[in-house]
Order: structure tokens, then sequence, then C-alpha cells
């Protein structure tokens, strides 16, 4: 059996998948299953997948209808047979020490996650996103979770690995047809008390392809959203008023996006009436959590006005998609 089962998701990816094959083939640890999964690609990438098969035995090819991430993922969970697992997304590469170093801290800590640091690449622009070293079990890791959530650390499946046993016990897996998967699958493990064990260094590279950012509002990213914030809440304990603040957060997400697609008066009614429902106004109320412009967050929703509300998020609007490289270095 090998240590690691790394799973790839491949859909339309053959600009970018030869160069996250090779980082995974290049790993120091050598003793890796790669399962590469054809979501019903279109293009050339199942030739390329064909041919790292070909070239080494440690390469599985498996192809499938078109179903999603989550889909991939979950069969991935089913067909690997390895001590851990491991996700990385086909656009993406990882650094060649990468499998060996969280292999060896798995084992020293007898964690069930271990997550890293990862580096957000768009163009010439890049961004360490990290924290300190740090070891969690079931009591403690709530009063780490503002701090994983605040930087992006926690969400994502493709920055850690995953003892398969845990996962499997669990029972839980990515839910199919729904965006933000990675979110409600790492925040469902949580409920299980997991051991996680925290490395700031980097090692997974993030490739954000500004150019192909969506144009149109996904309609579901509302109740989406709020539906994982009331998630967080329910898997930690004690940080209540950043659960708050993490939901009011999450909403104005989702009203910023609004003005890809949506006409300002449509904005502004949807905003009238989700400021105007009780479990916002009360998170609202409840929310704390530090920093500038997260006051400003706090600020905007206690106010109750429409207005200020619109022109925060369509500032947010302009400075996310409009301003591109100032919101990367506004990020960082």
């Amino acid at each position: 059996m090998a240590k690691i089962s790394v799973v790839v998701p491949v859909y339309n990816a053959e600009k970018t998948v030869k160069r996250c094959i090779d980082s995974v083939l290049a790993q120091s640890l050598r003793d890796f299953e790669l399962i590469l999964i054809n979501d019903g690609s279109t293009d050339g990438s199942e030739k390329i997948c064909l041919e790292a098969e070909r070239s080494d035995s440690r390469v599985k090819y498996v192809s499938k209808e078109n179903g999603g991430l989550s889909s991939v993922r979950n069969l991935g969970i089913d067909i690997a047979k390895s001590e851990y697992l491991s996700f990385i997304d086909s656009d993406d590469y990882v650094d060649c020490d990468m499998l060996e170093f969280m292999y060896q801290k798995a084992i020293e800590t007898a964690a069930d996650i271990v997550l890293c640091g990862y580096k957000i690449e768009s163009g010439k622009t890049v961004i360490e996103n990290k924290c300190e070293d740090m070891l969690l079990d079931g009591e403690n890791y709530s009063a780490y979770m503002p701090e994983l959530k605040s930087k992006n650390l926690i969400d994502s499946a493709w920055n850690k690995l995953y003892k398969r046993d845990f996962v499997i016990k669990s029972g839980v897996r990515m839910p199919e047809g729904e965006i933000y998967e990675d979110t409600a699958f790492n925040l469902s493990l949580l409920a299980q008390k997991p051991i996680i064990a925290v490395y700031g260094r980097c090692f997974y590279h993030y490739v954000q392809n500004m150019g192909s950012i969506t144009k149109r509002y996904n309609r579901e990213k509302l109740s989406t959203l709020k539906r994982r914030a009331r998630l967080l809440k329910e898997v930690t304990d004690g940080i209540d008023a950043y659960c708050d603040f993490y939901y009011i957060k999450s909403v104005f997400s989702s009203f910023i996006d609004m003005f890809l697609s949506l006409k300002a008066c449509e904005i502004k009614q949807i905003i009238k009436e989700e400021i105007s429902e009780p479990e916002f106004m009360k998170s609202a109320e409840n929310a704390d959590f530090g920093g500038k412009v997260n006051r400003l967050i706090i600020s905007a929703a206690q106010s109750g006005s429409v207005e200020r509300v619109y022109s925060f998020c369509r500032f947010s609007y302009i400075l996310k998609y409009k301003m591109q490289r100032i919101f990367m270095r506004v990020k960082k």
C-alpha cells in the first residue's frame, strides 16, 4: 500500500495538467499513487493523462461522465488505497518536497489532517498565505479558527493531507451540485474532533487566472454561504462573535458578486430584504473581529442602511474585479 493517494480532478485542463502531473511525479517522496480523474473533458486532457499513465506505473487514469468537482473528489476517496489522501487541482502545482514534509509531520504528530500554507500566483504577483506552526486538537481548535478562516487556510481541500481512515470513518463527503464544497467538507470533518497539524511553509501554488473570473453572479451563492456560516458556528465553541462576523461578511461577499450581472435596483432590493432578516440583524449586532476593513463591514451591517451597504459593496466590487492588481496587493 502506498503512503499517499494524490487525487487530481481533470476537466478541460490541457494547458495546465502536464505541469501539475510533473510536479507530483517529481516529489522527493516516491511512494504514492497519482489518480487522474477525467470529468468528461472535451479537449486534449485525456491524451496527456494517458501518456502520464503509460510513462509511470504510479499513475492511474480514470474517465467518467461530467459530474462536477465534488463527484470527482468523492470518487477519488472511494478508489484510493493509501494511508493518506491529497487533492491537487489540475491548474495548480506543488513544490517537490510537499508530500514528504506533510507525510513526515502526519506521522510525527499522529494528525488526522495536516495543512500547509500556499502561494497565490496571479501573473507576476505572488502572495504567500500562511500562519504560524501549531498543533490543534478537538479541545482547542475553535480558538484558532478565526485566524485559519481569515487567512483562507481551512476551507480548501488542496493544501491538506488527510488520513484516509479518518475520512472514511467520518462518513463525510463533498456535497455534489453545490459551490464551496471544500468548505462544507472541512467544516464537517471538524465535527469529528480531528487532530490538525498546521504548518506555515508554502508548498502549494494556487494559480489564479484573473482573466477567467466569472462574469455572472451565481444566484446560489447567498444561500450557500449562509449555510456554510451556520455550519461554522455549529462545529465550533466560544467564538460566536467571530462566527457572527463571518456570517455578515459572507452575505456581503454575495452582495459584491451581484454587481457582475444584476441591475442596481435588483441589488438594492436583495440587500433591503437580507439586512432586515432577524438572523442578519442579530449577527450584525453581535459580530466582532479586528482589522480596519472588518470594522467597516460590521459598521455598515449595523447601520441597517441599504444605501450604505450598497455603496460599500459597490466599491469592494470595483476593487475586486475592476482593479484586480490593486486588489491582490491590498489582499497581501
